[in-house]
Parts: C-alpha cells; structure tokens; sequence
C-alpha cells in the first residue's frame, strides 16, 4: 500500500515539474535555438526546476528505501514470531504428549507393586497358597508383575529424554516397547496371581 502511495506521488511531482517546464518554454523564437543559457531571462529558472525536481527525486527515492527497509524489518520480525510461536506450539504438544504416556506408566508401576504386595499377604494368609501349583503361579505373577514395573521405568526413562527434545519431531507422539508392553505385562500378572488364588481355595 505504501509503495503505490509513493509511485503516486511521484507521478504528481512529475507531471507538475512537466508542467512547469512548458508554461515557461518562449513562445516566440527560433525552434532551432538552443534553450536560453545563465544570462537569459529563464535560465536561471530553468536550471533552479532542475535542481528542484533532482531534489524533489532525491528526497522520494530516500523515502521510498527507507519505507522499503522497515517493511523489510517488520516482515523479518513477523517471521521470527510465527518461528516463536511454532516452537512454543511443539514444546506444548510434546509436554502434553508426555503427561500422558507418564500418566499411564505411573498407573502401571502402582498397579504392579499393589499386585505384588497384596498377593505377598495373601501368600501368608491362605494356608493353600504353599501347594505346588498356586506357588508357581504366584511367583509367575510376581515376575510379570515385576517385569512389569521395570518396564515402566525404562518407558518412564524414555519419555523424560524424549521430552528435552526440541527437535522438529518434538510434535510426535512418543513411542518405545517398554511403554506398549508394561500394561500387558500387568494384565498377565494380574491373571496368574488371581489363577494362583483360585487354585489355593
């Protein structure tokens, strides 16, 4: 919008200086003469026009560099907020993204020591968990449980390293082994130390 102001004001200044230049050509006179010098009546006028329109010039062609360079400035500025505001948006995406998978995992590891510890009381308690059987599928619960629980530490170590990145990927969801197979590691700890309280009764 800005350049199309100052073309148009150049124009103007143009044609004015146009304008002058032929309300102030002699009428009469040789056409084959050249333009009246210093000592005549319009040389120094004409040369004054000159100058006037080179200063006129001048001065727009300034204006305009100078309204050039701060559009460039304020489109260098507006790209280097939409860069701030990209990475803000990951760093919230990755965060948010980490909540939930450490969520999940925490859910696990409680879950796996609740498992454990109850079924350890249980154990004691019932006089039918030292037979063959329930013993080994309560110790088969335990080592899943566990299994469980050391794989939600390593998943839990992995989430914290991936969300101090702040790569390009730092949108993606994280995905590690340790974090798809602690919940069935619960479930099948869950399972055995149940099956193991069944076959005690």
């Amino acid at each position: 919008m800005a350049l199309v102001q100052w073309m148009r004001v150049l124009d103007t200044v143009s044609g004015l200086i146009q304008f002058g230049a032929r309300m102030r050509r002699p009428v009469t006179g040789d056409v084959g003469a050249p333009p009246a010098l210093g000592g005549g009546p319009l040389g120094p006028l004409g040369q004054l026009e000159t100058r006037l329109a080179g200063v006129v010039v001048a001065a727009l062609k300034e204006a305009f560099d100078r309204d050039s360079a701060r559009m460039e400035l304020e489109r260098s500025h507006i790209e280097a907020e939409r860069a701030r505001a990209e990475q803000a948006l990951r760093a919230e995406l990755r965060r948010q993204a980490a909540d939930r998978v450490l969520g999940q995992l925490r859910l696990v590891a409680v879950m796996a020591i609740g498992t454990w510890a109850l079924s350890a009381a249980l154990g004691v308690w019932l006089p039918g968990m030292r037979a063959g059987l329930p013993r080994v599928l309560l110790g088969s619960g335990w080592l899943c449980a566990i299994a469980s629980l050391g794989t939600a530490f390593a998943g839990w170590q992995h989430i914290t390293a991936w969300s101090s990145d702040t790569g390009p990927r730092a949108a993606a969801a994280p995905t590690h082994a340790a974090t798809s197979v602690a919940p069935w590691l619960l479930l099948t700890a869950l399972a055995l130390t149940g099956a193991s309280l069944l076959a005690a009764l």
